[in-house]
């Protein structure tokens, strides 16, 4: 058999592998729907707009709930037993697709799906934080980003495909499931105690061992799971994850103009529809790669490596908003990409270890997660309402620009905090 470092002694690989397949699941909702929303207007022709657009908007909105449920839920009980119930249901929505025949069965069944991948969606990196520490935690946190986002472009390119010869076909994405599904028995503590290699460290060893730390650090409160006041009083780990939260939500606010105004803006400029699938498919190309390439990037960048994500973030979308040219765009889309895929796995990391207990990454994990799925929901809102109040509804540059802005208050933030836990970087987890 196998075995993988996990920064407490050795995991089987297939157990990392169970663990990873799960993001094959979590940015799926939605996706199915988003190259046949003309298609089916034509099918459903007594349907509004608003109920075509709720079809890819519901999913998100019911997972944030049920995604705090999850994480609730997951300290004290079988986290395996919650990957699988969350995981059937997704599946059986997936099969309720294919009999649909009406919008309002369609909305329905989106809900559904946005149920089961709500009970997923912190497992998936919960798991990670509460089996794998340091350096480890770091690189498989990176690799479950990359998967997640690398299953965006290769289901797009799928639906592109089949969208057109039956409406139904597209729906096959959401068969995913199966693949975790047939990895759960070595998701389950017991296969997991047997089969684990105990660390070889002298004693005493620490399982959750992490750079030192001073006494003056505000993370030095933040580890600290005996203190029956341990969310609430002084510097506590609720309070320094609030800090990630903003700048986890405000960059996935501000990045998601990609996917909701890109195809407009193209069009705009008289670029076609390929171009902006070539677009999109380079912006997950580049997070992808980014999930994967993390220890050495932040090596590289070092402790800052949070401010840069940021700054590079609002200088592209600067670029698309001003500088109208294709090169332009897709230079601007790759290096947006791969700023957010860095950010996002190190935002993960931190929400991880101000767990106060292994147990419990799932639960924190779900706070950040539900901050990334508000802004998702929000962002064409957002910008809707600002530019409806300074008279911008047909400008196609003003929700780059406004965001690009966006991220500058962010970044003077940053700045402020920039030797907080919520904005510093410990370069010493990640050798």
């Amino acid at each position: 058999m196998k075995y993988v470092d996990s920064g407490a002694g050795k995991l089987p690989l297939i157990t990392l592998i169970a663990i990873l397949a799960i993001s094959l699941t979590v940015n799926l909702p939605g996706l199915a729907i988003s190259p046949i929303m003309g298609k089916l207007q034509d099918i459903f022709p007594h349907a509004s707009e608003f109920e075509i657009q709720l079809l890819t908007v519901l999913p998100n909105l019911v997972i944030i709930p049920f995604m705090l449920l999850s994480g609730k839920l997951s300290v004290g009980h079988s986290q395996s037993l919650l990957v699988t119930v969350g995981l059937v249901i997704y599946l059986f929505a997936g099969i309720l697709y294919f009999f649909a025949g009406s919008m309002i069965e369609l909305i329905l069944i989106s809900a559904l799906l946005g149920v089961g991948c709500g009970i997923v969606v912190p497992l998936a990196g919960g798991l990670i934080g509460q089996y794998f520490v340091g350096s480890a935690r770091v690189k498989y946190l990176g690799w479950k980003s990359g998967i997640s986002n690398f299953t965006i472009i290769l289901g797009t390119l799928f639906v592109g495909m089949v969208a057109n010869r039956n409406w139904h076909l597209p729906f096959v994405v959401y068969m995913v499931p199966i693949v975790p599904l047939c990895l759960i028995p070595f998701l389950t503590k017991n296969y997991i105690a047997v089969h684990k290699i105990a660390p070889t460290t002298t004693p005493p060893y620490e399982p959750l061992k992490e750079p030192k730390i001073t006494a003056d650090d505000p993370r030095s409160k933040a580890k600290k799971p005996t203190d029956v006041n341990f969310h609430f009083t002084g510097d506590t780990a609720f309070k320094l994850l609030m800090g990630v939260i903003i700048i986890y939500f405000v960059t996935t606010y501000s990045s998601e103009v990609i996917s909701y105004y890109l195809p407009f803006t193209f069009k705009h400029y008289g670029l076609s529809t390929s171009d902006t699938g070539d677009a999109t498919s380079l912006y997950f190309l580049t997070c992808t790669l980014a999930g994967f390439a993390l220890p050495k990037t932040i090596k590289l960048v070092g402790k800052d490596v949070l401010i840069y994500g940021a700054f590079i973030v609002m200088i592209a979308l600067y670029l698309i908003g001003f500088f109208h040219h294709y090169a332009g765009y897709l230079l601007a889309v790759a290096i947006m990409g791969f700023a957010y895929g860095t950010m996002q796995p190190i935002i993960y990391d931190k929400a991880t270890y101000l767990a106060p207990t292994a147990q419990e990454s799932s639960k924190y994990f779900s706070y950040v997660l539900a901050a990334n799925y508000i802004g998702i929901s929000l962002s064409p809102v957002i910008v809707s309402g600002m530019s409806h109040l300074f008279r911008a509804e047909n400008n196609s540059d003003f929700s780059y620009i406004l965001n690009g802005s966006i991220m500058i208050l962010l970044l003077l933030f940053m700045l402020w905090k920039r030797r907080t836990y919520s904005v510093e970087v410990d370069t010493a987890l990640y050798k």
